[in-house]
């Protein structure tokens, strides 16, 4: 019986096919990818709890990101074939009120289930405390998340340092990218370091109490995030 991902916004079970794995059309069009093209210049002052530096908060190391990707992570697609018969289900994620999931154009929307959770809980917490201190209109955005051979084989084209053993291909990882965010609306301008600030503050209290392992990347301009 092959084994069948099911699709986390419809509950739609898909089969994988000839390219590893089937992007689903969504019956009717995604209200949220309407965004605006750009973050508005500018913006209003918004109270954050990060102290500290980045790079040094968010240092957990590849071996660590690893070792929690392949304790509850898939076995990663090598070929065709052993997409078909994974350890276990992995969901689709879609553009939604919590997230926008961005063109990927070396990776495929699909994490396991713990994954996919943490991933909603981060955009639902950002949002929340954006409304609680004055409002704007911002949703996070994913940049990358489960990587194959063939995607990662693309990737190392454009950027040597990527890495062939990555988390990334256990559906377990995911990248939430800080050098923009998605803006919905004008009203209530925000500005880009404030909004980074704001999300580290959340990672930091999920990093805090062993939710998941934090790496800050500079050059990508990105979190990347392993659920533990």
């Amino acid at each position: 019986m092959p084994c069948l991902f099911s699709c986390k916004n419809d509950d739609i079970s898909v089969p994988l096919e000839e390219s590893v794995l089937t992007r689903i059309n969504s019956p009717q069009p995604n209200p949220y990818k309407i965004k605006f093209d750009s973050m508005p210049d500018g913006g209003r002052y918004l109270k954050t709890y990060f102290r500290g530096s980045y790079g040094r908060t968010f240092n957990d190391k590849n071996p660590e990101h690893l070792a929690a990707a392949e304790a509850i992570g898939i076995d990663p697609i090598e070929d065709p074939a052993s997409a078909w018969n994974l350890k276990r289900p992995v969901v689709k994620i879609e553009t939604c009120r919590e997230y926008y999931v961005d063109s990927l154009t070396h990776s495929l929307p699909f994490l396991v289930p713990e994954a996919a959770d943490l991933l909603k809980e981060i955009g639902n917490r950002f949002n929340d405390s954006l409304a609680s201190r004055g409002g704007g209109h911002y949703r996070i955005r994913v940049t990358s998340v489960l990587r194959t051979p063939e995607s990662i084989a693309k990737l190392r084209r454009r950027n040597r340092n990527a890495s062939s053993n990555s988390a990334h291909r256990y559906a377990t990882t995911f990248d939430i990218g800080y050098s923009k965010f998605v803006c919905d609306s004008v009203n209530i301008p925000r500005t880009q370091a404030d909004l980074k600030a704001l999300l580290a503050e959340i990672l930091a209290d999920l990093q805090k109490n062993n939710r998941c392992y934090v790496k800050h990347e500079r050059r990508q301009g990105c979190f990347h995030i392993t659920t533990r």
